[in-house]
């Protein structure tokens, strides 16, 4: 995996950094500050999902799609999904099964990105199903955050959506995987 450091100060490449660096105060809220600043750790939440958006539209609109962007935007979604849904069940607002499920689809789905990149030098760029199940599960997580009650109640059918979603976007990750590779050895015959 190479990472050109010329590509980190594209616009899009900043906004994945700058989701990472919004992690920290939002850890140490959620752990420590949780009753009394839940506005700033929701604010936190919607500003790196903005991030999230904004540098995928970024980098396709002004032509800033970099390798290096192919990398990083994926991998601070999953490091930012797994450390919040990690921090949430701690708060015992989430439950064991679907956090489980939540970090086993990503470390899979980078097993797998890392195995390719090293066979072939391709990166795979997300889906949109992998897209909608992300901002489902940071929906999931956003709303076990609020606790509001008349929404509470519907929660545990959202897991459940999420999931097929998972199941699904995992599936068309991993029929890519199959013929990116595939592709690659039939190049090579």
């Amino acid at each position: 995996m190479k990472i050109n450091f010329k590509e980190l100060f594209l616009i899009p490449n900043i906004l994945s950094i700058l989701r990472l660096i919004l992690l920290l105060p939002l850890c140490y809220l959620i752990l420590y500050k949780f009753e009394t600043q839940k506005s700033v750790i929701i604010f936190i939440m919607i500003l790196m999902y903005i991030t999230d958006l904004s540098d995928g539209y970024i980098a396709r609109k002004f032509n800033q799609i970099s390798e290096t962007g192919k990398i990083l935007d994926p991998l601070a979604d999953k490091i930012s999904i797994i450390i919040l849904s990690i921090l949430i069940f701690i708060k015992g607002l989430l439950p064991l099964w679907f956090l489980i499920i939540v970090i086993f689809r990503d470390v899979l789905i980078l097993i797998f990105g890392l195995r390719l990149e090293k066979k072939t030098g391709k990166v795979l760029m997300s889906n949109y199903p992998g897209k909608i199940a992300v901002l489902g599960i940071g929906i999931v997580l956003l709303l076990n955050l609020l606790q509001i009650s008349v929404i509470t109640e519907f929660i545990p059918y959202f897991y459940y959506i999420i999931l097929i979603l998972i199941i699904y976007s995992s599936y068309l990750y991993y029929k890519r995987y199959k013929q990116t590779i595939g592709e690659i050895m039939d190049g090579n015959h």
